[in-house]
């Protein structure tokens, strides 16, 4: 079972409709490390009602936290070392900001966690912590973000807002599904018990909100395909399909099960299917070579 391509979602830091933004922005284009840890300072009480300042603080916060620093301490295990080339000795150590310093990440952290807390329908902040949370291991969290996301798109969709309390880019029936599949697809490629479970949750918390969406129903098919359920794989593709009939990838998974399942006349009318529409070289190899297997039984 293939994965979808997946979207993936990171806080945008593009806000600059208000005071704040414009002073960050100039700030940030310096590259002035010392006056933003200021004015960042001086900004917590200041704009503590403003979502802005959470999404572009613990954006600049986890961004620095990212970025390498050299040092002449020896590298611990597992990190890149220098070495001096003349001598071929080890002469120092390549860090993130954030090894040297774990409390940087926990900062960008602590910020999303309270942006998305004072503002849910910001989903530029929501997507930014459950973004924030995965990298730092603390995928249950994450998840947990994200089925918060999932029901305030449901419970309040003219609410919700983008980077600078601007509208969504794109519709939340198209947009928010798309996002949440940058998540189930990883935690599926994860491939433990509790990877999983948390993959199917996110899935079903999605079809919940969004059930004509395709990309979850094709998530659980991959899932029960792990199970061994030929039954519910063919359930939840055909599920799929029918939402997105124009789908190339479900149509190359529909038609993979089909064969699997000895449905050659329907495997073979989905594969040439999926070689009409218009689709990525890669998968309509796939749907050639899926013929030519049929046609060689």
């Amino acid at each position: 079972m293939k994965a979808l391509t997946f979207l993936l979602i990171i806080t945008a830091a593009c806000a600059r409709a208000d005071e704040f933004s414009d002073e960050f922005q100039k700030l940030r284009k310096a590259e002035d490390h010392k006056a933003m840890i200021k004015f960042l300072a001086d900004s917590e009480q200041t704009q503590a009602t403003n979502a802005n300042y959470y999404a572009l603080a613990s954006n600049y916060w986890w961004r620095f936290a990212g970025q390498p620093n050299l040092s002449t301490k020896p590298a611990a295990p597992g990190e890149p070392s220098l070495t001096d080339p003349k001598t071929g000795k080890e002469v120092g150590s390549i860090a993130t900001n954030g090894d040297l310093d774990p409390g940087l990440r926990k900062k960008a952290l602590d910020l999303t966690t309270e942006g998305f807390k004072r503002f849910p329908h910001r989903l530029d902040i929501g997507f930014g912590l459950a973004q924030v949370q995965f990298k730092m291991g603390q995928d249950a969290a994450a998840v947990a973000t994200l089925l918060s996301v999932l029901k305030i798109s449901k419970d309040k969709p003219a609410d919700l807002k983008w980077a600078d309390n601007k509208p969504l880019p794109e519709p939340a029936a198209q947009m928010v599904p798309e996002s949440i599949q940058g998540y189930t697809a990883p935690l599926f490629e994860a491939a433990t018990p509790e990877s999983e479970k948390l993959c199917k949750q996110l899935c079903d918390a999605t079809i919940a909100a969004y059930p004509e969406h395709p990309f979850a129903y094709n998530i659980l098919a991959a899932l029960a395909d792990i199970k061994g359920d030929s039954a519910e794989v063919m359930k939840m593709l055909s599920l799929a399909h029918t939402k997105a009939p124009a789908d190339p990838l479900v149509l190359l998974n529909l038609a993979e099960a089909q064969r699997a399942a000895k449905q050659n006349k329907e495997a073979l009318a989905s594969y040439k299917k999926l070689l009409a529409l218009e689709a990525d070289d890669e998968l309509k190899d796939a749907a050639k070579e899926g013929i030519q297997a049929l046609q060689a039984e």
